[in-house]
């Protein structure tokens, strides 16, 4: 269960704040706030590449993967490996299907109070809606390219897996461009998307659960 939510939201915790180098916490949130929810509210769907890089502080090394991602408005999420290994992972309203080379499994999020927590911070992310969720607090800062939005856990689960979790906006359309999550042990994993296509019609097949 860990693995499939450390892969998941590889998707973006202490709750002390960390300033990053070339980021300043931004001076009017409450505008910034609106204007991203109001550009996600623009979004029906996305269909990017990804790269996925693990570092592993333990054994200094780094586990590089790649993929494709798709989200539709407003509760779909596809996230497709495809190299150094094939792994899937679907959520579809409150159902989560996960796929491996050997097996097939489905879960109900309602049902499970990690899995719940996965499919509202990857929706979160998508349409705009950190602000709304209760397990973390959210630090804007801005940079000079993008938004930074640092997410810290308030709840003991959260606190116990992760330091933070990052979301990289870019600053002119504030479509999230990367995603890094920092765990309580030191590792950490970044996701950064590319080739994003927007608001394209995206067959209801890709995020069936069977």
């Amino acid at each position: 269960m860990r693995l499939i939510f450390l892969l998941l939201i590889s998707f973006f915790f202490g709750s002390s704040f960390a300033q990053p180098a070339g980021y300043k916490i931004i001076k009017d949130p409450a505008s910034f706030k609106s204007k991203f929810a109001e550009a996600s509210q623009k979004i029906a769907s996305i269909q990017s590449d990804f790269v996925q890089v693990k570092n592993l502080s333990m054994l200094n090394d780094k586990v590089t993967s790649k993929g494709k991602f798709f989200y539709k408005k407003s509760n779909k999420v596809r996230i497709e490996y495809a190299s150094p290994y094939q792994y899937l992972m679907v959520l579809n309203n409150n159902q989560m299907l996960v796929k491996d080379e050997q097996k097939t499994s489905n879960y109900n999020t309602r049902s499970n109070k990690m899995m719940q927590s996965i499919n509202n911070i990857m929706l979160d992310c998508m349409r705009g809606t950190v602000y709304q969720n209760k397990e973390f607090n959210v630090q804007v800062l801005e940079g000079s390219k993008d938004y930074l939005l640092q997410l810290n856990p308030v709840t003991t689960v959260m606190k116990k897996m992760f330091q933070r979790i990052e979301v990289f906006l870019d600053k002119s359309d504030l479509n999230v461009v990367r995603l890094n999550m920092v765990e309580q042990g030191g590792d950490n994993s970044l996701m950064t998307f590319s080739n994003r296509i927007m608001n394209t019609n995206l067959n209801e097949s890709l995020f069936a659960i069977r």
